[in-house]
């Protein structure tokens, strides 16, 4: 797939449907009441840089509810008249509690949505700050100024976070008509605290007092460097443990356990109810796999991407 194809894909993924434009129309004067108990939910969405204003995404939030309310009515419905329940009461009690739950559960994860992309952008970040803040020094270096700098990394064919927000910044600047300190302010108030508004924030700093842009990304990326090592060094450590607990999980463990099996085997056939060579087969084929699964999905989140 070209990277044109690529990019036209996820920006249709990402823009605001039709669904959202509808539920907007039809139930923003509504759920006004709304827009003060969830002010966080705005800087949620704001820092994830969803494309979708706030007004739009809350009014969404009740209209997708409403919809999986009455999905989950009709389920509701659907297991109260196949199902003989007893009092009768219940049968009653089924649409109703099926249509809250569905209705619940869809309105909290929609509300969670925004704070789970928060939280994966802000560690995006934390692993491409010490690899751009390098190519961030090297334009300083050549000669480039700040605003030279972000339109370099905007050039950059490449869905990564910091590249997205060199791309903004550009924006801002080319068609809203900002300044450049206006624009890297705006994109701080869309980024979550940690040290990637700081550095933003030190940037604006020393451009604005006239200072070398060199020198603070020189001295910000030794920072960062030192911090990345810190990182690296406890995720061997991590690692360390995982391999002790992996030795002990799928190799020691399997064999004491047939082993002890084999043995009850002589003095009995069945150990709970169960037959041993049952209970080895499923040791086998099941618990064993199934642990290999979840150590692999463990490491998988342990280790750096890059």
């Amino acid at each position: 797939m070209s990277s044109v194809n690529r990019k036209k894909k996820i920006k249709d993924r990402e823009r605001v449907g039709p669904a959202h434009i509808y539920a907007y129309k039809l139930l923003n004067e509504r759920v006004k009441w709304l827009h003060p108990k969830f002010r966080p939910l705005e800087k949620a969405i704001k820092e994830s840089m969803m494309p979708i204003p706030f007004e739009v995404y809350l009014a969404s939030m009740v209209f997708f509810s409403m919809i999986s309310a009455i999905g989950g009515a009709v389920v509701g419905i659907g297991v109260a008249l196949m199902v003989n329940v007893q009092p009768v009461i219940l049968e009653f009690l089924i649409p109703v509690g099926a249509a809250v739950g569905f209705g619940a559960m869809t309105f909290v994860m929609l509300q969670m949505a925004p704070s789970m992309r928060v939280k994966g952008r802000s560690s995006k970040l934390m692993e491409e700050i010490p690899h751009f803040i390098g190519y961030m020094s090297t334009l300083a270096t050549s000669g480039l100024s700040l605003e030279g700098i972000f339109k370099a990394i905007a050039r950059e064919e490449s869905e990564e976070e910091m590249v997205k927000d060199a791309k903004l910044i550009v924006r801002n600047l080319d068609i809203m008509g900002m300044d450049l300190i206006t624009a890297v302010t705006d994109l701080i108030h869309r980024t979550p605290t940690g040290p990637y508004s700081e550095l933003l924030e030190g940037a604006i700093i020393t451009a604005q007092s006239g200072g070398d842009l060199k020198e603070y990304f020189n001295a910000t990326a030794k920072v960062q460097l030192e911090e990345k090592k810190m990182l690296l060094a406890k995720s061997t450590e991590s690692l360390g443990a995982v391999a002790e607990i992996y030795t002990i999980l799928l190799i020691v463990f399997p064999l004491l356990a047939v082993i002890m099996l084999s043995i009850m085997g002589i003095m009995s056939p069945s150990l709970g109810g169960f037959d041993l060579v049952t209970l080895i087969n499923i040791l086998t084929f099941a618990v064993i796999p199934l642990c290999g699964v979840l150590m692999l999905v463990m490491m998988d989140t342990m280790v750096p991407k890059r």
